[in-house]
């Protein structure tokens, strides 16, 4: 017997500008994730976004961001 097929959600992704990202900081359909190491988190970041380490994304990322419909800003240490 087959299994059934799950179809996975469209995604679509896209480049948000610095400029964009803090004009939206107030905007809860926005969430905003940080994936650097939590040191550099506490060091320094974008209020109101999440901490969200490269290497939890796997186990955490459905627990931190449930909302599959709202939009995701990801950002990291590299040139903005």
């Amino acid at each position: 017997m087959a299994k059934p097929q799950t179809q996975e959600p469209t995604r679509e992704y896209s480049t948000i500008s610095r400029e964009e990202i803090l004009a939206r900081l107030q905007d809860r359909a926005l969430a905003i994730v940080n994936v650097m190491p939590p040191d550099s988190f506490k060091a320094g970041h974008i209020p109101g976004s999440i901490n969200l380490p490269l290497a939890h994304i796997e186990t955490r990322a459905r627990q931190l961001l449930s909302n599959l419909e709202q939009e995701i800003a990801i950002y990291c240490a590299g040139p903005t």
